[in-house]
């Protein structure tokens, strides 16, 4: 069975290889990732994404790259051969690393007994990190990009 992926419309990609996930009973979960927007990409900065989902009914950590689990399996992700120019069309980037799980497993077998009167509106939200991923179960999401910016360095040689 296919996994269908619904690119999320955010202004950014994530890119990271490290990524903190919160969860609290009443303030939902918050998710601390790397990203790259439009301006960061060609510069190669990575500034701070704080994506706060509301009213989750599961949050769960799996420490594989999706991707790899997943050969052969993923459908939805738009391809381009350039990311910036479809990023400058539409908006957001191809493939952010952030999506929506159409066709949910999760939400098949458990989305009776999370929200049995189905007032919650639940989405399956999937982020990717290099070695990892989040799966969120929640009714809403919101993200903030915080100040922290770095720059990559390619070559920790000094000068001489």
């Amino acid at each position: 069975m296919s996994i269908i992926l619904m690119p999320e419309k955010v202004d950014f990609r994530v890119s990271t290889t490290d990524l903190k996930a919160t969860y609290t009973e009443s303030g939902g979960a918050t998710l601390h990732i790397d990203v790259q927007t439009r301006v960061d990409l060609p510069l190669d900065q990575y500034r701070e994404v704080e994506l706060t989902f509301g009213t989750v009914a599961e949050m769960r950590c799996i420490t594989i790259n999706f991707f790899d689990l997943h050969a052969e399996q993923v459908a939805g992700i738009p391809y381009s051969e350039d990311i910036l120019s479809f990023w400058e069309t539409n908006g957001y980037p191809p493939d952010p690393g952030f999506y929506q799980v159409m066709n949910s497993p999760i939400l098949d077998q458990k989305g009776k007994l999370f929200d049995p009167r189905n007032r919650l509106d639940l989405k399956h939200y999937l982020v990717v990190g290099y070695d990892s991923y989040v799966e969120v179960i929640a009714s809403s999401y919101q993200h903030a990009h915080l100040t922290r910016q770095t720059t990559t360095m390619m070559n920790d040689t000094p000068a001489n």
